[in-house]
């Protein structure tokens, strides 16, 4: 007798389980993301001021200490880019840009100042278009002047 109650509690667990499972290819017509939650404001929420500030610190920090070290520095300037471009910094990106395109180096971070100021404005491009404007027309003129 003790046998067929745990034989009969695995099956009725199991019955339970293939329940709440999606079987087959129903949910190929994208009826699935109708199951999933809503999201919440806090997921699309940009930082707060403080925790802003201390990531930027901290990405100006590396990419600071790591100018010299090439490839890593421009891995630190793009991450730093990018994180000035989604949260529409356009002041900081501004900045950061213009002091590349003016240095009197032209290599930069281990890569050509300008080809790098051009990876760079990929990144800015989605997210603040005035300042990826706005430098695409100061890079081409850089560039003929080169």
């Amino acid at each position: 007798a003790v046998v067929s109650t745990q034989e009969d509690h695995r099956k009725q667990w199991y019955q339970r389980r293939v329940r709440g499972m999606v079987i087959g290819h129903s949910h190929l017509d994208g009826t699935w993301a109708q199951d999933l939650p809503a999201p919440t404001p806090a997921a699309t929420k940009l930082p707060s001021k403080r925790v802003y500030l201390n990531t930027v610190q901290q990405l100006e920090q590396r990419v600071r200490v790591a100018e010299s070290a090439g490839e890593e520095g421009k891995t630190w300037v793009v991450s730093l880019v990018r994180y000035l471009a989604l949260n529409k910094d356009e002041t900081r990106l501004r900045e950061l840009l213009q002091r590349l395109l003016a240095s009197s180096s032209p290599r930069v971070h281990g890569s050509d100042r300008l080809e790098l100021v051009g990876e760079l404005l990929k990144v800015v491009g989605a997210s603040c278009q005035r300042v990826y404007s706005e430098f695409k027309q100061q890079l081409e003129w850089a560039a003929n002047r080169s």
